[in-house]
């Protein structure tokens, strides 16, 4: 396992490396105007409420205007998205798509064993969607006001500190940072991502790896503090807060990315036209800037 942590940071930098359609099967849908023929589902695999959900609730909003069809959510949260990958494997339709993160096709595999999916043939990836701006908070309670503050805590007090964490990429991130400085704290998992802020504003958890929408309540409410982000560089609005790389932990770098899967062998024509309506709908929405298309042609790379 410290082996596998050890590679993190170099492996989610190659985020889509694994992409790949396999060749020479034909596909039930020809990838023609006349899809999609009936509604799309899109499998969530995180819960609810979450940022990625509300991220996917938004495209799909936009692409049900686009298609002139119903665009459905379906959340299948569960064992770091290791359960809607299996939902959506499982599937095997040609009118449902997965919105997922990098980690699933490049960190899950190194950690699991066993995955109910083949992520280098089951999940075509199509767009990129967001950027979430990853953040590491402390309860007030946690006389910390930085990473190294909190690792020489962790240490003093190995087993007594609480964390709990977002699935897959947060995850990831604070189970590095803990691995590779020897730390051992205890892991609280949660299904519910209310349930979780509320416990941590309360204090009955401590530490909190998650998305930043997740934690500006508690923090609003002077309840907690930011220690750092993990993106490459720091967040619009956290002038103050140091990235993790400035903090002295390069090792927790990541950019967040979120998008949109395809199912196995789908046509390149019709993957390029939902592509390009996912931009249409980005562009719309005035955020998360594609940098000229580098972030869409990373989630297709190895196409």
């Amino acid at each position: 396992m410290h082996l596998r942590f050890r590679h993190l940071r170099r492996i989610l930098a190659f985020t889509m490396v694994l992409a790949g359609a396999s060749a020479g099967t034909t596909s039930i849908c020809l990838g023609g105007d006349d899809w999609p023929a009936r509604a799309v589902k899109v499998i969530v695999p995180f819960a609810a409420g979450s940022a990625n959900d509300v991220s996917a609730r938004l495209y799909a909003d936009g692409l049900a205007r686009r298609w002139a069809k119903p665009v459905i959510i379906e959340n299948k949260p569960g064992a770091d998205a290791i359960v809607g990958g299996g939902a959506f494997a499982n599937a095997k339709d040609d009118h449902t798509l997965l919105y997922g993160t990098a980690s699933m096709v490049t960190v899950s595999p190194l950690l699991q064993e066993v995955l109910p999916f083949d992520p280098s043939r089951d999940m075509v990836p199509i767009a990129s969607t967001a950027s979430s701006i990853l953040v590491i908070a402390v309860h007030n309670q946690l006389p910390v006001r930085s990473l190294q503050e909190l690792a020489q805590l962790a240490r003093s007090k190995p087993g007594e500190l609480s964390w709990s964490s977002g699935p897959s990429l947060p995850h990831f991130v604070f189970a590095a940072f803990l691995t590779r400085n020897a730390l051992r704290q205890v892991y609280i998992p949660y299904r519910d991502a209310t349930t979780q802020q509320t416990d941590f504003g309360e204090g009955r958890v401590q530490i909190l790896s998650h998305a930043l929408l997740a934690v500006r309540g508690p923090v609003a409410a002077g309840k907690a503090r930011i220690l750092a982000v993990a993106s490459p560089g720091r967040a619009p609005g956290l002038p103050d807060v140091p990235t993790v790389v400035e903090a002295g932990f390069p090792e927790m770098e990541i950019e967040g990315l979120t998008g949109l899967f395809g199912w196995r062998d789908m046509p390149p024509a019709l993957r390029d036209r939902i592509s390009a309506d996912v931009r249409r709908c980005r562009r719309s929405f005035g955020s998360f800037p594609d940098r000229g298309g580098r972030a869409t042609r990373a989630w297709q790379h190895a196409q």
